[in-house]
């Protein structure tokens, strides 16, 4: 996700960045310096040999976007500073020839447009050198807006891996036909962000600790019981996930209905 440009002249440049670089396309530099498109093309085929990759320009394959996707995905799990200032901005897989798609960086770019010595063309020089490539060191909206931009991705990155653990949790066997319902339910609101007021209908479910108060015993006991009468099935209960009382994790919790609790009272010879 990206919709930061930067504005040179008549032309609202894209803000890409790779490898903590900012970076152009040949589209990019024609239009900025009003030439024909193919122009900066033709002069990168031309001088190639003169750069270096890497270091004047960085030729990406759809690969590199969505393997760099994966390991910052990896480091901002860890918290490292790296993460957040390698990442790579406004460049999707999508955008990219499979054969490849050369992308220029500050260096590239100004050895490709030496041959330009137009008026037009040293005023674009010197705006795409301070305010783009530059990132504009004196216009601190542009810096509030990348922050911003870089924190709506950490929260995306963040939905997609608690999305992941509900999906994970839904293909559980011993979850019930209702409690799939749920979650997949959840799932969504997790991604949307939007509250969705509909759940299947279960009636109420009582807990093995809420039966235990009521009968004299322990939650332990009355689970054990519950599982040797065979009774943790649909036909009195769900399913659910609730969280663990030693660490964060949902695990599996079976919730008794009316006829469930009866039943389990019966075991106990309440």
């Amino acid at each position: 996700m990206n919709n930061l440009s930067v504005k040179i002249g008549k032309c609202d440049v894209a803000v890409k960045e790779y490898k903590g670089k900012r970076v152009v396309t040949f589209k990019d530099i024609d239009q900025c310096h009003s030439r024909p498109e193919g122009t900066a093309g033709r002069n990168f085929r031309e001088n190639k040999k003169h750069m270096i990759d890497g270091t004047d320009f960085f030729m990406l394959k759809p690969s590199d976007i969505q393997n760099d996707e994966i390991r910052r995905a990896e480091k901002s799990e860890k918290r490292t500073s790296e993460a957040s200032e390698k990442r790579t901005v406004g460049i999707k897989p999508e955008d990219i020839n499979n054969r490849g798609t050369a992308f220029i960086t500050e260096s590239g770019y100004l050895m490709l447009v030496k041959s330009f010595t137009d008026d037009l063309a040293w005023d674009v020089q010197r705006q795409l050198v301070n305010t783009y490539f530059r990132k504009g060191k004196d216009d601190k909206s542009l810096e509030i807006q990348i922050k911003q931009e870089r924190a709506a991705a950490m929260l995306m990155n963040a939905k997609t891996r608690a999305l992941k653990a509900l999906m994970q949790t839904v293909s559980d066997k011993h979850l019930s036909a209702i409690a799939q319902q749920v979650f997949g339910l959840t799932s969504v609101e997790e991604v949307t962000g939007e509250k969705i007021e509909y759940r299947p209908e279960c009636g109420k479910l009582y807990s093995a600790q809420q039966i235990a108060n009521e009968i004299g015993s322990n939650r332990i006991t009355v689970g054990k019981k519950a599982t040797a009468a065979g009774i943790k099935t649909d036909e009195y209960g769900i399913t659910v996930l609730s969280k663990s009382e030693h660490s964060a994790k949902q695990v599996p919790t079976f919730m008794y209905n009316e006829a469930g609790k009866a039943k389990v009272k019966e075991l106990f010879g309440k």
